[in-house]
């Protein structure tokens, strides 16, 4: 091992599993996106939203079982019929490049902050265990985290990847909270005081994570 190699899961899941959760397959779809990903992507970016975000017109059907599957949605769909997503290009998302993600964490969208973790009703889940099993989890176009296969506790997984329950939980708040906002950004909302992002010294904690997507 080269010294100084990263060789965190995250930087040998590509070489492991030929292809990284950034690199979707044919029936996979890159992390939802909310207005305030997007807003704050464009102000670090200034690039236009078509650039990035490929839309997706969902039915009443599509977008009921899409809530119902993640909980962490639930109201996403509330005042649109679209879901926004990351643009993939030449099978990769826009954003990765050669080392990983090029925007930063501050930036990135809080669903690529959390993967492969999810809120669940109550507390958080892993996104393989929405279908059950690894297994069924593949063969549904979720896709596969090497991380979470090779940590033998939900514990190990957390500290793979630096954070803890403490931030992981300031991380599904802000989650939430963004999804009550969508399809406005949040900061161009009035405050609502039952849904102000939980933490708070901890609500910018979650700059520290150096990961990049979720579904």
């Amino acid at each position: 091992m080269a010294a100084g190699k990263d060789r965190s899961p995250c930087a040998r899941c590509a070489e492991a599993l030929g292809r990284s959760c950034c690199q979707p397959g044919p029936s996979e779809r890159l992390a939802t996106l909310t207005a305030s990903d997007v807003s704050r992507i464009q102000a670090a970016t200034g690039w236009r939203r078509e650039r990035f975000v490929e839309e997706e017109p969902y039915s009443p059907e599509d977008a009921l079982g899409y809530e119902t599957r993640r909980p962490g949605y639930r109201g996403y769909f509330r005042g649109t019929v679209v879901r926004w997503g990351l643009r993939s290009e030449a099978g990769a998302c826009v954003f990765l490049g050669p080392n990983g993600c090029t925007l930063d964490a501050s930036t990135r969208p809080t669903a690529c902050l959390l993967y492969p973790f999810e809120p669940a009703e109550h507390g958080w889940t892993l996104a393989v265990e929405r279908s059950g099993s690894a297994e069924l989890a593949a063969s549904s176009g979720e896709p596969r985290c090497l991380a979470a296969e090779e940590a033998r506790s939900r514990g190990g997984l957390l500290r793979s990847f630096a954070i803890n329950v403490e931030d992981l939980t300031a991380l599904i708040d802000r989650l939430r909270a963004e999804v009550t906002a969508h399809p406005e950004p949040l900061d161009s909302v009035k405050p609502r005081a039952p849904r102000t992002v939980a933490g708070g010294a901890n609500r910018d904690r979650p700059a520290r994570l150096r990961r990049s997507r979720l579904r």
